[in-house]
């Protein structure tokens, strides 16, 4: 056993030290054979560099640059060559100086085929430059073509569900560009929503649901007011022949009337109409049924919720010959005001009666007392404004984008059938004189998808 130790401990060692030598011996090899493999590859990758740079990068091919349906502006198109990262697109008007050329980068990635959308500063005719740029920032030759874009916006094109505007006792609400409609036709308002006050299309959500309400039936006449001093819209509205107010944060709704209760309590009315001074007063035009429909008003307290009933005034009874053809009515009313004039425009008759007309009349102050112009009716089945129409009113009259005034009223369906009723617009004008005429061919508005 003493004999076994020994020889390990002189055996094991020299194998040991033996093992030690080879490993240090084979690291150094490798350690040459690397940095020597290092030497070797460099002067290839800076020879892989110069002939990448030297390379000559392909042009685009297939330019092409045409209109599109907005004014002054063009869509390009290309095929792009290999190896390429980006595209510089430019544009020059023809007899330019160079120095104003623009000029923008469009990456590419691996597409075969790329666009881009040059909005340009006017019209006329360009030049429109294409250069193909490689990963080391190399170009191609410039490819030219020229073209021209659209001088207006094409018209839009519409799929058209309904050719007419399906709500009677309608109000619009023109409001940041666009134009809100409500009016009578089912439990609870719709909104159609519109840009050029002829292609409506309806929101998918009721503005006003009828749970959000007081009452249950007979939801009628709604008139929607934005009210800057709150920054709340304001919707005022008949249901079940009482008067009603509802708010909300969008013209869309959904409008909620927060506490469930008639403005007045204990009293039927219908066809609510606010006007708010130029002092900030508000006013409540409406119609009470006594002796017949007629327009009263009243002042509103601040929350716009309640009036003040001690100032309530009568302001319109159907009493001219025009106005009692059938019924004694006068109602639907709404107001405007010009200068120091007060108008309050106001439609008379029955609305089953193809003679139902729109009249309106004149004050100082908001209250009255109450001036009917003495050439009433405005417009009428028998007016060139009515174009064939029958049963025309109940309106509103609303400023437009351009800064005119426009009034909205309901027809007949036809004149052998009162529903469904169906809305138009025509021109009003105010004139030197402070009369009113609602003049035009009548918009015929149509729902869209």
């Amino acid at each position: 056993m003493r004999v076994l130790l020994t020889f390990y401990k002189i055996y094991g060692m020299k194998q040991i030290q033996y093992s030690l030598v080879m490993v240090n011996i084979w690291f150094i090899f490798f350690l040459v054979l690397s940095c020597g493999g290092s030497d070797n590859s460099l002067p290839e990758e800076e020879e892989d560099v110069k002939n990448e740079e030297e390379q000559i990068v392909d042009p685009v091919v297939g330019l092409t640059a045409k209109g599109t349906d907005k004014a002054n502006e063009l869509n390009v198109a290309w095929s792009n060559p290999p190896n390429i990262v980006s595209v510089e697109i430019s544009y020059l008007q023809e007899g330019e100086d160079e120095a104003n050329t623009v000029s923008v980068n469009v990456r590419v990635y691996t597409e075969s085929k790329s666009s881009y959308t040059v909005k340009l500063p006017e019209y006329g005719m360009f030049r429109i430059g294409a250069v193909a740029i490689n990963n080391y920032g190399k170009r191609s030759e410039k490819v030219t073509v020229t073209a021209a874009p659209a001088k207006e916006d094409a018209p839009p094109t519409f799929e058209i569900i309904n050719d007419k505007l399906p709500i009677a006792d309608p109000y619009v609400l023109y409001h940041n560009s666009k134009y809100y409609a409500y009016g009578t036709r089912i439990n609870g308002f719709e909104v159609y929503i519109s840009e050029d006050l002829t292609h409506w299309k309806r929101s998918e959500s009721l503005a006003l649901p009828p749970e959000n309400s007081w009452g249950t039936r007979w939801f009628w006449a709604p008139e929607v007011y934005y009210v800057e001093s709150k920054n709340r819209f304001y919707m005022f509205y008949s249901v079940d022949e009482h008067i009603c107010v509802a708010s909300a944060t969008k013209p869309e709704g959904p409008f909620v009337q927060d506490e469930r209760r008639p403005i007045v309590p204990g009293e039927k009315g219908i066809d609510t109409s606010l006007f708010i001074d130029d002092d900030g007063t508000p006013y409540l035009y409406y119609v009470r049924f006594t002796g017949g429909n007629v327009i009263w008003v009243a002042e509103m307290n601040d929350d716009l919720k309640s009036i003040k009933t001690e100032t309530l005034t009568r302001c319109i009874s159907a009493e001219s010959q025009w106005e009692r053809i059938q019924g004694t009515i006068a109602e639907g009313p709404s107001m405007l005001k010009k200068g120091d004039t007060y108008y309050l425009i106001y439609s008379a008759n029955h609305y089953e009666s193809k003679d139902y007309a729109v009249g309106y009349a004149t004050a100082s102050s908001p209250l009255g007392p109450w001036k009917k112009y003495s050439g009433n009716p405005i417009l009428r089945r028998d007016k060139p404004a009515a174009a064939g129409l029958v049963g025309t009113g109940h309106g509103a009259p609303f400023v437009g984008a351009d800064g005119n005034y426009r009034y909205i009223y309901h027809a007949h369906a036809s004149t052998s059938s009162v529903g469904p009723r169906t809305s138009y617009i025509n021109n009003l004008n105010v004139s030197e004189e402070g009369v009113i005429t609602i003049t035009g061919e009548p918009v015929r508005p149509v729902v869209i998808r």
